[in-house]
C-alpha cells in the first residue's frame, strides 16, 4: 500500500482541532519490522552503551525511554522514515509543496513504574522560525489510556507558543498552569490507537500521555516534520545543533532529507 486514503475532512479536522487519528496505516508485517529495530536500538543501547537519548536524568527517563535519529543507524528505521505514505499525509496536513525530516524518535513507556509526560507543546523545543512543524506519533503496540495514550486539547495550536515546561520534573496536572484561563473549559480528548494506526499533531498542540499502569511496555515510533521552507533558529535542542545551519537559514541537506512532494503521489 504506496497510498493511503486522506480525505479533506481528515486535514479539516487537523486545521481545526491541531490533530487528527489516522487508522491503518501501517500494516502489521510493517509494524512487526519496527517492533524489532527498536529491540535492536535498546539491547544495543545497553550493550555498547549507546548515546540514542537526549537524557538520563531519573525523571526524565520514567516519563519514557527516548531513542533519537535510529534512521542513520538502522536500515529499516531509515526505510520507515522514507514511507512516502506516511510523508505524504504530513504534506497534505500541512499543504505544503514538500516535507522534511527534523527528527525521529522510539518511545518507550515501561509498565508499572512509568511517570506520566506532563502537558507540552513540541514547537516550543524545536529550533525552527516558523510554525507549522507536526509529528506522526505511530503506535506499535495497542496503546489505551491505561497504557499511556497520547492526549489532546482541540484547538490549542491557535494559541500559539507559550513558554515551555520540563517535562521530567513537572507535575502532569500541569494543564491549567500552561493553559490561558479562557481556554481551560476546553476538554482534553484521549486517543486510543491499535497498532499500524497513528495521530499527527500540530508541534503547537498541547498534549500529554498519562503512565502506563499495565504490564506490558507501550512502544511508539515517532517522526517530526518540516513544510517546505522552514528555516533554522539558534536553540539548545536534545539532539544538538546539526547540519551547520546558520540563523535564519533554510533547512536543506542530507541531514534533513525531503521526504515528501507535491506530485510524487
Amino acid at each position: 500500500m504506496k497510498h493511503y486514503a486522506l480525505t479533506e475532512e481528515h486535514v479539516h479536522f487537523y486545521e481545526e482541532n491541531g490533530y487528527v487519528r489516522l487508522d491503518n496505516v501501517l500494516a502489521m508485517d510493517e509494524v512487526e519490522i519496527l517492533r524489532k529495530a527498536i529491540a535492536q536500538a535498546v539491547e544495543d543501547k545497553n550493550k555498547y552503551n549507546l548515546n540514542l537519548g537526549p537524557r538520563t536524568d531519573e525523571g526524565y527517563s520514567k516519563v519514557f525511554l527516548q531513542m533519537v535519529n535510529l534512521w542513520e543507524r538502522y536500515p529499516v528505521v531509515e526505510e520507515y522514515v522514507n514511507n512516502i505514505r506516511v510523508a505524504e499525509i504530513a504534506r497534505r496536513l500541512t499543504r505544503s509543496n514538500q516535507v522534511r525530516l527534523w527528527h525521529d524518535q522510539a518511545l518507550i513507556k515501561y509498565p508499572k513504574d512509568s511517570k506520566a509526560t506532563a502537558w507540552h507543546q513540541d514547537t516550543v523545543y524545536w529550533p525552527m522560525n516558523e510554525p507549522g512543524g507536526l509529528s506522526c506519533w505511530m503506535a506499535l503496540d495497542d496503546v489505551t489510556v491505561e497504557r499511556g495514550c497520547m492526549w489532546f486539547v482541540p484547538g490549542s495550536h491557535k494559541l500559539g507558543p507559550l513558554p515551555p515546561v520540563d517535562l521530567g520534573n513537572v507535575s502532569p496536572d500541569n494543564l491549567d498552569a500552561v493553559l490561558p484561563a479562557a481556554f481551560r473549559g476546553v476538554k482534553p480528548v484521549a486517543v486510543e490507537l491499535m497498532p499500524g494506526s497513528c495521530t499527527f499533531h500540530n508541534g503547537l498542540t498541547f498534549h500529554y500521555a498519562g503512565p502506563n499502569v499495565t504490564d506490558i511496555p507501550r512502544r511508539a515510533m515517532v517522526t517530526i516534520f518540516m513544510p517546505g521552507g522552514t528555516t533554522y533558529k539558534k536553540h539548545t535542542h536534545i539532539i544538538g545543533d546539526r547540519g551547520g545551519l546558520a540563523p535564519g537559514e533554510e533547512f536543506h541537506g542530507p541531514l534533513f532529507p525531503v521526504l515528501a512532494r507535491e506530485g510524487e503521489l
